[in-house]
């Protein structure tokens, strides 16, 4: 890891998800990084507050108080839902545990032939994940960008808590997602 910031109006976020759900391929994707992804043994620190965990904090639930230590500090939360899963990996409510934080929905991995992103988006709304959702596949590239400049209008003295507030407009989005 660089101690200088790659993209250095990247900053404030966390991304969460299941094993094996793109977090550590995103992350390096969005820094535009030329790491290879290698599996995530422990929380990795970016510069600028740009974390990553590994999918056991989800899977695990004697991992949460971990993953709620990791995120207490952090602005935004980055959930990763994968477009060819069926489930959502936690229990209701556990990403707003601290008021004011910011949850963004990505349905990654939709490059792969059993991708179902309009299930993928049910699956967000249903657990309490407002739109937009980003559609992304690091394999392809799709998406990466309009995340990344979501991500960097969030930094701006202006922007909103809230994930569909105007920033949002400014930053691209809508040519794709749900």
């Amino acid at each position: 890891m660089s101690k200088q910031p790659l993209h250095p109006d990247l900053a404030d976020f966390v991304l969460v998800g299941d094993v094996g759900s793109g977090k550590t391929a995103l992350t390096l994707a969005l820094l535009e990084s030329g790491e290879q992804v290698l599996k995530t043994q422990a929380v990795v620190f970016h510069p600028s507050q740009v974390v990553d965990t590994p999918g056991e904090f989800i899977s695990r639930p004697a991992y949460y108080g971990a993953l709620l230590s990791t995120i207490a500090e952090i602005s935004t939360i980055v959930y990763l839902q994968p477009a060819n899963s069926r489930a959502f990996s936690l229990p209701p409510g556990l990403l707003q545990v601290y008021p004011g934080k910011r949850v963004i929905g990505v349905v990654s991995k939709i490059d792969l032939p059993d991708a179902d992103t309009d299930k993928a988006c049910r699956i967000l709304a249903d657990h309490n994940i407002s739109p937009p959702y980003f559609l992304t596949s690091t394999a392809t590239g799709e998406g990466v960008a309009a995340l990344r400049s979501f991500l960097i209008s969030l930094q701006m003295p202006d922007a909103s808590m809230g994930a569909s507030e105007k920033p949002a407009e400014s930053a691209g989005v809508g040519e794709n997602e749900c």
